[in-house]
């Protein structure tokens, strides 16, 4: 290869082939920039027809388009980059935790919907066993992200499916019984105000903050050991009362719009968002928490 003089035109070519050059990572370029711009200048002054400088250009562009991700793509590691990996986990977890409860939210439990008609089905079958399902399935999604920093791997998504039944147990079961006739129009209709909207707060608040405390604490065992692991309590209280006045905010400001009406996807991912940012943060401080414990026992023995 030779530096053969080039035309006026053809050294703006070699221009533009220099810009795009600057697509490759720095260190790429200072080994084999000037073998790539030496090839391109005898290839470019080889083109005798506008056809041949054309297909050249394409060929070109294409490669170097190509071959310039292929680089950056191998030279990137997402551990290099700890905000963008928490950022991406912390999303994924929440994306997870959407689709596996919207899933089973429309289409799951119409597994279990005609035993609701079966005796004692309304508590037992759709309160324990759907429930119970539907905490694995979400336990499952959890699992998934956390299972590298969890003592008894798959006991999670089991005891999560578990605390569910009992949490549905109570919000379906001792609810439908306690409460039976108040569910009726008529018996409402005779109701006091105070009364009406007792029922009203036991039935949207208080059966499933016992459900979300009885899974919570059942979760907290299987964390690593860490002084703040049993915040995920009140973590998970303060998370579903969140998603809760979030969905029931969303219904009742947009409730005129539609198509969609399903409010309930962005308290999903509100809940999976604020649980994923605790998970986080607890994970990273038990990796620090073991780091100084490391560095304070090499000091020791020194």
């Amino acid at each position: 290869m030779t530096d053969i003089p080039l035309s006026w035109n053809k050294r703006a070519d070699l221009r533009a082939f220099r810009f795009l050059l600057k697509l490759f990572p720095e260190d790429f370029l200072e080994e084999y920039e000037y073998w790539l711009i030496q090839t391109f200048r005898d290839q470019i002054n080889d083109t005798a027809s506008r056809k041949e400088y054309f297909s050249l250009w394409v060929k070109v562009f294409l490669d170097l388009v190509k071959n310039a991700i292929l680089e950056r793509v191998n030279r990137f590691s997402i551990n290099n980059h700890p905000a963008l990996a928490d950022v991406l986990w912390i999303l994924g977890f929440s994306l997870l935790y959407v689709f596996t409860s919207q899933w089973w939210n429309s289409y799951g439990q119409r597994i279990f919907r005609p035993l609701e008609n079966t005796p004692f089905g309304q508590s037992a079958w759709s309160g324990l066993v759907s429930s119970a399902m539907m905490g694995f399935v979400i336990g499952l999604s959890q699992w998934v992200f956390i299972r590298k920093y969890i003592h008894f791997n798959w006991a999670w998504p089991f005891a999560t499916g578990i605390f569910y039944s009992v949490g549905g147990f109570l919000g379906g079961g001792i609810d439908y019984y306690i409460f039976t006739n108040l569910h009726k129009f008529e018996v409402l209709c005779k109701l006091s105000v105070y009364h009406a909207n007792f029922h009203s707060t036991v039935q949207q608040y208080l059966f499933p903050l016992i459900k979300a405390y009885f899974v919570s604490l059942s979760q907290v065992l299987f964390l690593p050991k860490s002084r703040f692991r049993w915040l995920w309590i009140p973590v998970n209280l303060i998370t579903w009362l969140s998603s809760r006045q979030l969905t029931m905010y969303l219904y009742s400001s947009f409730y005129r719009v539609g198509p969609f009406s399903n409010w309930d996807v962005f308290g999903d991912f509100a809940e999976g968002l604020i649980l994923a940012v605790f998970l986080r943060m607890l994970f990273t401080m038990v990796e620090l928490e073991g780091t100084s414990g490391e560095m304070a026992g090499e000091l020791t023995s020194a």
